[in-house]
């Protein structure tokens, strides 16, 4: 894999894009990325996708271009993961009341594999994916859907106004 940037992406971020007026040229191009194999998502993801209407109808025709093989997902070092976030970061759990809820297994396929988790969550946030990333023994790391779509060049420039001053201070 070498240097290569691997993303996985929240459903938090892929519904925020709806809300671009570019936002069919955003959606073609991380189609096209998760086509090459650098953004992926877990299989929980698109079930979220599902309660955000038809709006993400489209999306589902290219599901098995962002979604990672059952076996990427569910092999033993990514359960490993999976219970450690038991442990140490239960409340993405109680975040939403699932038992298969998509943040454990987003934290944990990115801790295993070592991708760049894109979510919008709040990093002040001690209850949310940005604290579960920064857990030591989960560590990965954890950028918003703006910083994404900036260093993958959608963006070719962030508005200062709109960084969080938190997340700008906080230790890398």
């Amino acid at each position: 894999m070498g240097d290569q940037i691997i993303y996985l992406i929240d459903t938090d971020v892929l519904v925020a894009i709806r809300s671009k007026k570019d936002s069919n040229k955003l959606y073609n191009h991380l189609i096209r990325m998760a086509t090459d194999g650098d953004l992926k998502t877990v299989r929980q993801v698109f079930d979220e996708l599902e309660t955000f209407g038809e709006g993400y109808r489209f999306l589902f025709g290219h599901k098995s271009k962002f979604v990672i093989p059952v076996g990427e997902q569910y092999c033993g070092a990514v359960q490993e993961k999976i219970e450690l976030i038991k442990k140490k970061a239960n409340y993405l759990y109680e975040q939403t009341g699932s038992k298969d809820a998509a943040d454990p297994w987003l934290v944990a396929v990115a801790s295993t594999y070592r991708y760049v988790l894109v979510t919008n969550e709040r990093r002040e946030s001690p209850k949310r994916i940005p604290a579960a990333c920064q857990v030591p023994e989960l560590r990965c790391r954890c950028i918003s859907g703006p910083h994404f779509l900036h260093e993958v060049g959608l963006v070719p420039q962030i508005n200062p106004a709109h960084i969080s001053p938190a997340a700008f201070f906080a230790d890398p």
